[in-house]
Formats: C-alpha cells, sequence, structure tokens
C-alpha cells in the first residue's frame, strides 16, 4: 500500500487556517451565540478589539506547529507558519481599515 505523506506544505497551510477559524467559531458560540456572526463581528470592531480576537485564535496554530517539528514534518510546520502570517496580514488589513 502507498502511505500517503503528510509532510507537506499545503496541509500545513490548510490545517494553519481552519484550526484558528474553529477556535474563533468555538469562541463565538460560547460566549455570544444569541448574536449573528455579523453583530458578533461589528461588536468586536467598534470595541477596537476584533484584531485581538483574531489574533487569540491563532494560537492553536504553536501547537500545531510544534507537532510537526516534533515529528519532523518540517514542510508542514513552514505550511503552518505561512497560515499564521496569512492571519497576521488580516489583522493588519483590519487595523488599518
Amino acid at each position: 500500500m502507498n502511505k500517503v505523506n503528510l509532510n507537506q506544505v499545503w496541509i500545513g497551510m490548510i490545517l494553519g487556517i481552519i484550526i484558528p477559524l474553529i477556535a474563533l467559531t468555538c469562541y463565538y458560540f460560547a460566549r455570544y451565540s444569541d448574536l449573528s456572526l455579523i453583530d458578533f463581528v461589528k461588536v468586536y470592531k467598534n470595541l477596537g478589539i476584533l484584531t485581538h480576537i483574531i489574533s487569540l485564535s491563532v494560537l492553536p496554530n504553536l501547537l500545531l506547529f510544534f507537532l510537526f517539528v516534533r515529528q519532523e514534518s518540517l514542510k508542514s510546520a513552514r505550511g503552518t507558519l505561512l497560515a499564521t502570517f496569512l492571519f497576521t496580514f488580516i489583522v493588519l488589513i483590519i487595523r488599518v481599515l
């Protein structure tokens, strides 16, 4: 049987994007499930802490990154790092707007 190679940049990138979105969704449902998603974003944007919430949702990527490094899946770790930079870029765009 062929073994699937999980040491790919795109795997780390996809997981690095999905995991923070799951963390943000869990936070939304735990704290503000009575609000719509758009109202949730508007409230945090008006409070000026939307970028803080997005930044905190990226913290699980740190665990994913170290997991990949420990397993010597350095290409996947690189993908996770790229996804983290993508979220950083999104936070910078939100701060400028």
